[in-house]
């Protein structure tokens, strides 16, 4: 057997707009695509969902802050299972904007396992969301 060879032959299924808002919903941690001066940038940030919407909250002179305001992005969650080479995955694209605090009332804000004060609010309205599901078979 050869490196790329697996014992586990797998398939690539689309998954459903339920099934991938489904996911986001039950998820808190993923990353977002932005480009800064230097190239793309992917980053780990917490996140809640709200009304369809992903929630984010970032330092307001933070790259993040600094690069994505209004600008496209992407943001993924993901699954992976190395042992039977499978997962799913759940691509969300949109543009980012500022959330004011009185839009959350009743909202629990994302809580980020990182140190320091996140007092900016952003949310990334979807433009397109697609998941894929890699399934043994």
């Amino acid at each position: 057997m050869t490196v790329r060879e697996s014992w586990f032959p797998s398939h690539v299924k689309d998954m459903s707009q339920k099934e991938c808002q489904s996911l986001l919903e039950g998820g808190h941690v993923g990353r977002i695509a932005f480009v800064d001066p230097d190239g793309p940038v992917v980053l780990p940030v917490n996140y809640v969902m709200v009304g369809g919407c992903v929630v984010l909250a970032t330092a307001p002179y933070s790259s993040l802050a600094r690069h994505a305001a209004s600008a496209a992005v992407s943001f993924e969650i993901d699954e992976i299972d190395e042992f039977t080479e499978s997962g799913w995955s759940v691509l969300v694209r949109g543009r980012t904007s500022i959330v004011e605090r009185h839009e959350l009332s009743g909202v629990d804000l994302p809580q980020p396992w990182a140190e320091g004060i996140r007092t900016l609010v952003r949310k990334i309205s979807p433009a397109d969301i697609s998941g894929r599901r890699l399934i043994p078979t």
